[in-house]
């Protein structure tokens, strides 16, 4: 019995290290050779076809009715460039190392792996939704607010911005968002940015109570009182044909952004080991804010239909190697989405 103690222990010993291993590696191999497999691998993202579009979006209609909705999100992204992330996604998911560490996944419960083909076709939706409302009118109109809105409502927003600006005009995280929340144009901007304020206003409460000029208790709620309004109104404006595409794009976005967390955090995961990796599994709103929050410029043309552009609008090509987020087209990789 002691002599057979003794050589298990040895065999133990001689486990901790295989040599000509890499001694700072204690995943397992398919997880740390996993770049090098996918050094070649360029993804072919899924095209985008009308019909094909359509066809999922009667099979998901009552998944995507069945968000109630206190549950909507408004997309505050550019929509395109986001679509195109999520095709390229999940056409990276298809390589053979990586799918067989989702399927690996899938087998001990850890995920479902008919998510990765929910990702494709709520992407197309998604993508799908947002032409329906671009077409239907949704992201330009002529809606005028009534003057004592648009006067508070302009007034709340000076105080808050001011207030934000200067406590975090310098701050790492919030700096950047304050520039996309400085004053722009149009109303829907304006809705937009009280509601941006006002979710600083909720996390910094400690801080920004702190300004002896010109913060109020009440513009926290007042903001998001104000910012409802203004999207009422702008809302009542859009045809029933506007209004139901953007609600469409509500939902599928709603719908898209936790199925994306699910593949994104076990992608991730596998590919610890991947410099790459944030580029292989992008944040959805870093690919998606190149024109989000962007003030359109005295001298930049107003979008086609003039007025307010709904979020969503907007282009971007994300690059496209070894597997990182590709634009796609109607027939395939390579070049921008057309408009």
């Amino acid at each position: 019995m002691a002599t057979s103690k003794k050589t298990s222990r040895r065999q133990d010993l001689a486990s901790v290290f295989v040599p000509g291993t890499d001694p700072l590696a204690f995943a397992p191999p398919a997880v740390t050779t996993l770049a090098a497999q996918l050094a070649g691998f360029t993804a072919e993202p899924q095209g985008y076809d009308p019909k094909v579009a359509e066809e999922l979006v009667a099979a998901y209609r009552p998944r995507l009715t069945a968000i109630t909705p206190d549950r909507l999100e408004v997309p505050r992204i550019d929509i395109e460039p986001v679509c195109r992330a999520l095709l390229a996604v999940h056409a990276l998911t298809q390589s053979p190392p990586l799918l067989a560490l989702y399927k690996g996944a899938a087998a001990h419960g850890e995920f479902n792996l008919e998510n990765l083909d929910h990702l494709k076709a709520v992407a197309l939706i998604l993508l799908h939704a947002y032409r329906l409302a671009d077409a239907a009118g949704a992201f330009g109109g002529g809606a005028k607010l009534p003057a004592a809105l648009d006067k508070e409502s302009a007034e709340v927003e000076s105080r808050v911005q001011k207030v934000c600006e200067h406590f975090f005009a310098g701050d790492p995280e919030l700096g950047p968002v304050l520039r996309r929340l400085s004053a722009g144009t149009g109303y829907l901007d304006r809705a937009y940015d009280l509601l941006g304020y006002a979710d600083i206003y909720q996390a910094k409460h400690d801080i920004v109570s702190k300004d002896p000029v010109h913060y109020r208790a009440t513009d926290l709620p007042e903001a998001r009182r104000l910012a409802s309004q203004i999207l009422t109104v702008l809302g009542a404006a859009l045809s029933p044909r506007a209004r139901e595409a953007y609600d469409l794009l509500q939902r599928a976005w709603t719908l898209a952004k936790p199925l994306y967390v699910e593949v994104q955090e076990l992608g991730l995961r596998f590919l610890r080991y991947d410099p790459q990796r944030d580029a292989r599994f992008p944040s959805l709103y870093v690919v998606g804010r190149a024109g989000q929050g962007r003030k359109r410029t005295k001298k930049e043309p107003a979008a086609p239909g003039g007025g307010d552009v709904m979020p969503g609008t907007g282009g971007g090509v994300a690059p496209g190697t070894n597997g990182v987020a590709a634009p796609v087209t109607e027939g395939g990789p390579a070049t921008p989405l057309p408009a």
